[in-house]
């Protein structure tokens, strides 16, 4: 997939999208395997509703630095659930749970953005990361690289819309008992049909 200079601004939702699926595999087709990467500030169990600063910092002992780069890097951020703020050298899409650089943030190879925890109830989130180490060339065999990882925050469980209790279900309570002394009656029956079958084998036997 083209890994826009400009990010997200160029490419909207649907380069986004077709990252996520493809990698940033324009000038490099294979992921790199000597990506490096920090990822401070996304914590292991989030808050509800709390604001946190997450600093990515990137680099790729395999990339070469141009003289001059037009460009150093770029990144694109989901999440599962929460949203991303960025600011104005980044672009945010699908209601913030998409950020990437744009053409203001593609100078450097670490970024500041901040991500707001879901609420109390909405469960994990997970964030996918992909970055791209580029030495401001252009061309297939450019060699830039680019690596995806993935990090989960853990949070309150999500409620079950559909749980409904026994009287929900229109059952009363009475009636609950009665299907309950039924199931431990027939059980009775069948331990003693069991012990009177095993007992006249036995004898037979005899």
């Amino acid at each position: 997939m083209v890994g826009y200079s400009g990010g997200g601004d160029t490419g909207g939702d649907d380069w986004a999208n077709g990252v996520l699926v493809e990698g940033c595999s324009c000038h490099n087709l294979e992921q790199s395997e000597t990506g490096m990467w920090a990822l401070e500030g996304f914590p292991a169990r989030y808050g509800p509703g709390t604001v946190y600063n997450l600093t990515l910092t990137i680099a790729d002992s395999s990339v070469t630095d141009a003289a001059d780069p037009a460009a150093a890097g770029g990144f694109l951020l989901r999440v599962t659930n929460g949203s991303f703020a960025g600011g104005d050298g980044f672009w945010t899409g699908d209601s913030g749970r998409l950020l990437s650089h744009n053409a203001d943030s593609n100078d450097r190879r670490n970024w500041t953005v901040t991500w707001t925890a879901p609420d109390e109830g909405t469960g994990d989130a997970v964030l996918t990361v992909y970055f791209n180490v580029v030495n401001g060339e252009n061309g297939n065999d450019a060699g830039d690289g680019w690596t995806r990882l993935v990090a989960v925050s853990l949070g309150t469980p999500q409620a079950l819309e559909d749980e409904k209790g026994i009287h929900e279900l229109g059952v009363s309570l009475k009636q609950y008992w009665i299907g309950l002394i039924g199931i431990a009656i027939t059980l009775v029956f069948v331990l003693l049909a069991y012990i009177v079958l095993r007992g006249g084998s036995a004898n037979y036997r005899g």
